[in-house]
């Protein structure tokens, strides 16, 4: 932390790429320079012993892109700030900076294993799908498709009560997480069913690649990306080590991922906190080996996920396919400058989220593609707007012969 705001020059540089700021109205302690300098003052006050400051929705908003990184002369990474200083507050014991959507998301993913306590029909998807009881490989998809389609009910809500309602509820819920039950029922049945028809694709595609694996069905937990994201280390490292022995437990040695932050978190997250980690991380694509097609020279967009390619090592393997079955281009912001969806702020600050969509919208509208392609349940969702919006998996699977 120290080596990382001590080396801000404060020049701005970070202000220009930074997903929040604009939608937050170019207010500073919502923007990457702002970060820094607050961050700055949290570590110097929390070192005198003083109380916390009350800025930690400066924090908490930050979506953990990493843009900043790419372009700042010093290095400094306000993303990895952001993440520091939530690990401040979250162990300071000051219930009043804390953030009562990020209490309530860690506490519900600690006693279900899932941030919504939607585990056990998380399986739905796969209805009807006969998997293999032991195989090589082990599909996990981490329920991040599964729990799209409530974040979009739950944020309507949000929206109709009002912040201080919301946030006195959110409180009740991480103190009492089997009230989590009573939102969990609020979810979106047609963007569920199109969720559920993304992951059947994946296994289509997998299965056509000559892919055998097996799937742990409700007893498949979240990751517990959030719990990392929002700072509660020791928290996740105990819940890491949880997730890390069922999927041990299932014989497979070798795990496919389907969504950027289940990939980053397993492969270059869990080794750090998981004592003699030995599993293969894999995502779908890296297995897929698509079929003879046609080539088309239909245009479409790419929006790179953050997770792929503002992470060290970066990964690129869903653009190459997609170049190899279409013309795909990407949008003027792309590579180490890409501008995020928003998602990551959805559950905690929907309305910067949908600000922040809608700007990353319109870059890959105005590239004139007939379709944006994601790599991503939270981009899909966030950039879903106007019957644009594909999967890749989706996208793939309708040029399937037959």
């Amino acid at each position: 932390m120290e080596n990382e705001v001590g080396n801000c020059i404060n020049c701005g540089f970070c202000e220009t790429v930074c997903p929040t700021l604009d939608p937050a109205g170019f207010s500073l302690w919502k923007g990457a320079r702002g970060r820094v300098i607050m961050g700055r003052k949290l570590l110097d006050e929390t070192r005198e012993g003083n109380p916390v400051p009350h800025i930690s929705d400066s924090f908490y908003s930050c979506l953990d892109c990493h843009a900043c990184l790419y372009v700042c002369p010093a290095g400094v990474n306000a993303g990895k700030v952001s993440q520091l200083s939530r690990e401040i507050i979250t162990t300071s014991g000051d219930r009043k900076n804390e953030n009562p959507y990020a209490r309530m998301i860690v506490e519900v993913t600690e006693k279900y294993g899932n941030p919504l306590g939607v585990r056990s029909r998380s399986a739905g998807w796969a209805e009807g799908i006969h998997f293999d009881g032991k195989a090589e490989y082990l599909l996990y998809t981490g329920n991040m498709f599964q729990l799209m389609p409530y974040t979009k009910n739950l944020n309507s809500a949000r929206k109709k009560i009002g912040s201080l309602l919301s946030n006195f509820m959110a409180s009740r819920v991480a103190n009492h997480p089997s009230l989590i039950r009573l939102l969990s029922r609020m979810r979106d049945r047609e963007m569920e069913q199109k969720n559920y028809g993304t992951l059947r694709n994946i296994v289509k595609l997998l299965r056509l690649s000559g892919i055998s694996f097996s799937y742990l069905g409700e007893r498949e937990p979240y990751p517990g990306t959030f719990i990392y994201d929002l700072g509660y280390i020791e928290k996740f490292k105990k819940y890491a080590n949880y997730v890390y022995s069922i999927l041990k437990e299932s014989g497979s040695r070798k795990i496919i991922t389907v969504d950027p932050h289940t990939y980053e978190l397993l492969k270059n997250t869990f080794p750090l906190y998981v004592n003699n980690f030995d599993l293969e991380i894999y995502y779908y694509l890296d297995l897929v080996r698509m079929p003879s097609i046609e080539r088309s020279e239909e245009k479409v967009v790419f929006h790179e996920p953050c997770h792929f390619v503002l992470r060290d090592p970066k990964y690129s393997k869903p653009l190459q396919v997609l170049s190899e079955t279409t013309n795909a281009v990407l949008a003027k912001r792309s590579g180490n400058k890409t501008r995020c969806c928003g998602g990551p702020d959805e559950l905690i600050f929907p309305e910067l989220s949908e600000k922040a969509s809608q700007i990353r919208y319109d870059e890959l509208k105005n590239t004139g593609a007939k379709y944006i392609i994601t790599a991503c349940p939270i981009c899909n969702v966030n950039l879903s707007k106007e019957k644009r919006t594909m999967e890749i998996a989706d996208y793939l699977a309708s040029k399937l012969p037959g």
